[in-house]
């Protein structure tokens, strides 16, 4: 499967700008031939909203408002499924089943509003609508934490049964692509790699259990991931240019469940107890698609977008690609073709 994360900058609050802003870096990559396009959480609003009364402008109805509208355009002009995050102002639709239709406002008399992450695929059809479950205490300033929680669907995507990375041909040709087949997924939105309000225990790892359990062999995971560094060293050249190797290692470090060692119970990677039978001997393809830059309010973001495969009968991850820092554009990896790095107890290392 040929992958496409477009990491970038948003300007907080300059929907044009960032909207046009990514049409260039993609119209720049010419991608052909990719299946699915992850974008950032908060992808063309930015994300450093301080209060309800600064994101309520930029708040969009239910999978109806410009991200959507652009999500819709994107994925009919590159014929792939496009996942972009946005602000949403909770309107009952058919969509919203998982909230009822007469409670759109919360007990304080005021609209709902959600994280969310919406994907659609190439002919308009929104293939899944997901809310933020896990809450930053910046998201806590305006949104609701999701009210059902994780979500895992079947993804119409191109695939080979002949490989554990359910991969695509390498070709960049449609045409010479194997046939769509349902791609079990789960969702995920920065935070939700966190234990819950930074309380929950570390090792209840929520998302990849979920992950794990629901037998999913994809996970999108949109983010706004910050960085610990201050401004002047992520503007030096080379630290932007380089991935930082520290955050992908917390999150892979969040993603364990999957990684495929023997649990405390003395099971083996796929045996969960319950017999969800999820996760670890068949390899999971994670998508993490972060942002890069600087926001209003010092909030300053790590990048370092990337897609790894998780778990397998190995204890090694693969790293097919991954950004720096301070790096804007399109990475596209193809999960069908060897990975350029392994990632052990040791750190990276190439093939």
């Amino acid at each position: 499967m040929r992958i496409g994360i477009l990491q970038f900058s948003p300007e907080l609050g300059d929907l044009s700008a960032n909207l046009s802003r990514a049409d260039s870096l993609l119209d720049a990559a010419a991608p052909r031939g990719i299946d699915l396009l992850v974008l950032p959480e908060l992808a063309f609003t930015g994300y450093n909203f301080l209060s309800l009364s600064a994101i309520s402008p930029h708040l969009e109805p239910t999978a109806a408002g410009p991200s959507t509208e652009w999500a819709n355009r994107t994925a009919a002009r590159l014929r792939c499924v496009v996942c972009v995050g946005y602000p949403e102002r909770y309107v009952a639709d058919s969509l919203s089943t998982d909230v009822p239709a007469s409670d759109t406002r919360d007990e304080r008399g005021r609209r709902r509003n959600y994280n969310s992450l919406v994907t659609v695929s190439p002919d308009g059809e929104i293939l899944a609508h997901y809310r933020k479950t896990h809450l930053y205490y910046t998201d806590e300033l305006w949104a609701e934490e999701s009210p059902t929680k994780w979500l895992t669907t079947d993804l119409p995507l191109r695939h080979s049964s002949s490989s554990s990375s359910f991969s695509s041909s390498s070709s960049s040709s449609s045409s010479s692509r194997s046939p769509q087949s349902q791609t079990k997924t789960a969702f995920a939105i920065c935070m939700d790699l966190n234990p819950h309000k930074f309380t929950a225990p570390w090792e209840s790892y929520e998302l990849a259990t979920h992950a794990r359990s629901s037998g999913a062999e994809l996970l999108v995971c949109s983010m706004a991931w910050l960085s610990r560094l201050e401004r002047e060293e992520l503007l030096a050249e080379d630290v932007r240019e380089l991935p930082d190797t520290e955050t992908v290692g917390y999150w892979l470090g969040r993603l364990q469940p999957l990684c495929g060692a023997r649990d405390e119970l003395g099971k083996d990677d796929g045996e969960d107890g319950n017999g969800g039978g999820g996760g670890a001997k068949k390899e999971v393809v994670v998508v993490l698609a972060n942002r890069c830059g600087e926001e209003e309010g010092g909030a300053r973001y790590a990048g370092s977008s990337c897609v790894l495969g998780v778990g397998g009968m190995g204890r090694e991850v693969r790293l097919w690609g991954v950004m720096g820092r301070g790096v804007e554009g399109l990475l596209v990896v193809d999960t069908g073709e060897e990975a350029g790095w392994r990632i052990s107890g040791g750190g990276i290392g190439g093939e």
